[in-house]
């Protein structure tokens, strides 16, 4: 692992991960740049003592401010596709546009947000060393980016996978409460909490790994029927009912990950932890 000079830091995207994210990045010492689509979004990051950004994509024309984001030492591009995307396609043009412009700036190393459904309908266990087949549009076209940004930025890029994200304000639970015969319940939960993203990718920062496609899940994986039910109990919503049997499912083994970034994890054993609702 090489030591990573404590600089400047581009968080790209700066929402429910990204925002808590680049302020831990603040309060650690790192110059910390963050995007938002807005001004306003903007004006609101330089309230909580970040440098606020406006970032559209595709990019419009260049300002002082966006330049000086471009060329931060590491850019973290934590921009999912999000809803109003026409396309899959027209979501990787917009990334790639964003990766060419960090490279032309002089950003040295890019963190690349991903996530499992790169693995597609797989089944038992999957390693950071799976091959992924991915079985929807988006899965497919974050495969396909990882594959270009790996090919622009090599070993200076980070690929981290993430399984389910759970933390404040955020449980599928939500959705699953009191529903009727939902189907592969004997299926494996692949979930992980904010912080321990937060930690991964803080634990990059410090020494950049010699091992850079990554993925992140907790390393318990109970049943969803065992874990959906548990959470609607302690969340005292309706008790999701879920029909018998069903596929086999994955369960993602994060162990190489942990060993390559020296990680702790915080929040180890899903089944004990309520829903931060």
């Amino acid at each position: 692992m090489k030591k990573v000079k404590r600089v400047s830091v581009s968080v790209c995207g700066c929402g429910w991960l990204g925002l808590p994210l680049a302020k831990r990045l603040n309060q650690s010492g790192y110059e910390t740049f963050g995007s938002k689509q807005t001004q306003a979004g903007a004006e609101e990051l330089e309230h909580q003592g970040l440098k606020g950004v406006v970032v559209r994509l595709p990019l419009e024309a260049h300002s002082p401010a966006l330049n000086a984001f471009l060329a931060a030492d590491v850019m973290v591009l934590n921009v999912p596709p999000g809803r109003q995307t026409a396309s899959a396609d027209e979501y990787s043009a917009k990334i790639l546009s964003l990766s060419e412009a960090a490279k032309a700036a002089g950003c040295h190393r890019l963190i690349f947000i991903s996530t499992t459904s790169v693995y597609g309908e797989a089944e038992g266990e999957i390693t950071e060393f799976t091959v992924p087949e991915p079985a929807t549009e988006s899965g497919r076209v974050h495969v396909e980016l990882e594959q270009q940004l790996r090919q622009a930025w090599g070993e200076d890029l980070v690929v981290l996978r993430l399984a389910g994200l759970i933390g404040p304000q955020r449980h599928p639970v939500k959705f699953l409460a009191g529903r009727q015969g939902i189907a592969n319940g004997g299926a494996p939960v692949n979930l992980v909490h904010l912080e321990d993203v937060i930690s991964a990718v803080m634990a990059m920062l410090e020494r950049w790994p010699a091992m850079t496609t990554l993925h992140l899940s907790a390393p318990q994986h109970p049943s969803r029927e065992m874990y959906y039910r548990e959470m609607a109990r302690l969340a005292g919503f309706a008790l999701p009912e879920f029909q018998p049997g069903g596929e086999q499912g994955k369960w993602i083994n994060a162990s190489a990950t942990v060993e390559a970034l020296g990680l702790n994890w915080r929040y180890e054993d899903l089944m004990t932890l309520a829903p931060e609702l």
